[in-house]
C-alpha cells in the first residue's frame, strides 16, 4: 500500500513539473515572490521565537536568583533566632509560591534540611545529583533537568542552584520551576505572532497574486497575439494599459505588428503586379503565336507580328533583369566595387550613350559643368552604379518629354556634396503620383493611357542604389511643366598635402 502511494505520488510530481502550468511566467513570478516572503516571514518567526524565548528564560533566571538571596535571608534569621522553624517553612513555601515552582534546601549530605521542608532526612533525586556536585564545589547557576523522580515523569524542571553557608553550616539551594509554566508564556507568544504572520502571508499572497497577473498579463496577450499572427492573422493588437516598460513593450509590439501587416500587404501587391506584368507579354506572346501558327495572319503582315513578339520577350527580359538587379540592390550589392570616381568624366560618358535617343526624339540637352581647370569632382562611388542611375534619370526624361522639349544636366559642388540635377520639360506629374513614384511597379504614365516601355521599376532601382552609396535623392514637379530628380553624394576631401 505505502509503496503504491509513493508511486502515485512521484507520478503526481512528474505530471506537476511537466505541466504547463506551472512553466507559465505568471506562476513562476507569483510562486517566487511568495516564496521570498515566506522566507522572510519563518525568518522573522524563528528570529522572534528564540529571542522571546531566550529572554523569558533569563527573566525566569533572574527571578529564581533573586528569590534564593531571599532564601539564604530566611536562613540567617532563623540561625539567629530571630525567626522560628515555623515561620521559616511558611516563608520558603511563601517563596515558592510566588514563582510558582518550590525551593529545597538541602545539606552538604544532599538530604532536605527538616527545618524547610515537611519531607526531612529525604535525599535529593539523583537527577540532582550533577547541580548539587557543581554547587559544592562553590558554583552557581541553572540547568534542566528532564524529571525529578518517577511520581513526575514527563516534568521537566528549571532548577537554579546556589550554594551558602550560615553559621560555618554549608546549604545547598534549589530553586525548582517546571518548565511547563514557562512553555505556555512561550506558546501563547508563539500564537501572538504566528496568527498576524499567517493572516500578513495571505495578504501579501493575494497582492502578490494581482501583481504577477498585471506584470504576466500583457505578455500572455502578446504571447496569443504572436500565436495567432504565425496562423497568418495580422489584425491582433495588443492593448496599451500603462505607461511603464510593459506599456512601451506593448506599443512596440504593436508597431512591429503594422510593420509586419504592411510587409504582408507589400508581399501581396508585389506578388499580384509581377503576375499581371509577367502576364500581359505572355498573353500577347500566346496569342500571336497561335495566330501565326494557324495562317492566321496574312503574309504581309507576319513580319509586323514577329516584331511585336521580339518587342514582348524584350519586355519580359527588361522586367527579369530590373527584378534580379533590385533584388541585388537590396542584399547589398550596390556596395561591392566602391571607388574614386571623377564625375564629369562618368557624366560625359554617359552623355555620349544616351545623345542618339536625344536626337531620335529631337530632344534639346542643356548642361552644366564645372569649369575647365577646376578642381574635379570626387566621390567614392560604384562607378557602374553611378552610370546606372544618370542613365535611368536621363532616360526617364527623355520617355516622358515631348518632341521638341528641353532636358537640363547639372553637375556643381555644393557645399561638401556633389550634386547632380536632371530636369526636363515633359508632361510633370501632381503630388499623389509624386509621392508614389518610388514604389515597384508603378507607372504614372498608366493614368493618362500613355504607353510606355517601362518596367516600372527603374526609379525603385535608383532609390536603393543612391541609399546604398551614402547619397540623396528628391524629386519635383508640376503638372504640365516638367520634373526635376536632384542626387546628391558626398565628396571626397581632398588631402591637404597636396
Amino acid at each position: 500500500m505505502i509503496r503504491r502511494l509513493q508511486l502515485a505520488l512521484s507520478a503526481a510530481v512528474r505530471a506537476l513539473k511537466q505541466s504547463k502550468w506551472l512553466r507559465s511566467f505568471y506562476v513562476k513570478v507569483f510562486m517566487s515572490f511568495l516564496l521570498t516572503c515566506a522566507i522572510f516571514f519563518v525568518s522573522l518567526v524563528a528570529f522572534w521565537n528564540y529571542y522571546f524565548t531566550d529572554l523569558v528564560y533569563k527573566d525566569k533566571i533572574e527571578l529564581l536568583s533573586s528569590r534564593s538571596e531571599e532564601v539564604v535571608k530566611l536562613l540567617s534569621s532563623q540561625e539567629e533566632g530571630s525567626l522560628s522553624v515555623r515561620e521559616l517553612k511558611l516563608g520558603v513555601r511563601l517563596i515558592g509560591r510566588s514563582f510558582t515552582g518550590f525551593v529545597w534546601v538541602v545539606d552538604e549530605n544532599g538530604t532536605l534540611d527538616s527545618s524547610t521542608n515537611d519531607s526531612p532526612n529525604t535525599v535529593i533525586p539523583k537527577t540532582l545529583d550533577a547541580p548539587f556536585m557543581w554547587a559544592l564545589r562553590g558554583e552557581s547557576g541553572h540547568t534542566i533537568v528532564p524529571k525529578l523522580d518517577e511520581k513526575s515523569p514527563d516534568t521537566s524542571f528549571l532548577v537554579y542552584y546556589k550554594p551558602t553557608a550560615v553559621n560555618d553550616k554549608r546549604y545547598i539551594i534549589f530553586m525548582l520551576l517546571p518548565v511547563s509554566e514557562i512553555s505556555s508564556a512561550i506558546s501563547a507568544f508563539r500564537l501572538n505572532l504566528l496568527l498576524p504572520l499567517v493572516f500578513s502571508l495571505l495578504a501579501v499572497a493575494f497582492i502578490l497574486l494581482l501583481i504577477s497577473r498585471r506584470l504576466a498579463g500583457p505578455l500572455r496577450r502578446m504571447n496569443l497575439a504572436a500565436e495567432a499572427m504565425t496562423q497568418g492573422d495580422f489584425t491582433v493588437r495588443v492593448p496599451v494599459q500603462s505607461k511603464d516598460e510593459f506599456g512601451s513593450l506593448a506599443r512596440s509590439f504593436n508597431v512591429m505588428v503594422d510593420q509586419l501587416q504592411q510587409w504582408e500587404d507589400t508581399r501581396k501587391e508585389f506578388l499580384a503586379t509581377v503576375s499581371h506584368e509577367l502576364r500581359s507579354p505572355l498573353t500577347t506572346l500566346r496569342g500571336l503565336i497561335v495566330a501565326l501558327s494557324d495562317k492566321l495572319v496574312p503574309e504581309d503582315q507576319v513580319d509586323r507580328y514577329l516584331a511585336i513578339c521580339h518587342g514582348e520577350v524584350l519586355r519580359l527580359q527588361r522586367l527579369v533583369t530590373d527584378l534580379l538587379d533590385l533584388a541585388r540592390i537590396q542584399n547589398g550589392g550596390g556596395e561591392e566595387r566602391l571607388e574614386r570616381v571623377r564625375l564629369e568624366e562618368k557624366v560625359g560618358e554617359v552623355l555620349e550613350v544616351v545623345s542618339t535617343r536625344l536626337h531620335e526624339k529631337r530632344l534639346e540637352l542643356r548642361t552644366m559643368l564645372p569649369a575647365a581647370g577646376t578642381r574635379p569632382l570626387v566621390c567614392t562611388l560604384d562607378p557602374d552604379r553611378f552610370v546606372q542611375i544618370l542613365q535611368n534619370l536621363l532616360y526617364n526624361a527623355i520617355q516622358f518629354t515631348p518632341e521638341g522639349g528641353t532636358i537640363r544636366l547639372s553637375l556643381q559642388q555644393r557645399g561638401d556634396e556633389a550634386e547632380i540635377i536632371v530636369a526636363d520639360t515633359g508632361i510633370g506629374m501632381d503630388e499623389e503620383q509624386l509621392s508614389r513614384i518610388w514604389e515597384r511597379f508603378y507607372k504614372a504614365d498608366q493614368s493618362r493611357g500613355l504607353h510606355t516601355e517601362g518596367t516600372g521599376l527603374g526609379l525603385t532601382i535608383v532609390k536603393h542604389l543612391v541609399s546604398a552609396m551614402k547619397g540623396t535623392i528628391q524629386a519635383d514637379s508640376r503638372k504640365g511643366e516638367g520634373t526635376t530628380f536632384t542626387v546628391r553624394f558626398p565628396l571626397v576631401k581632398p588631402d591637404p598635402r597636396r
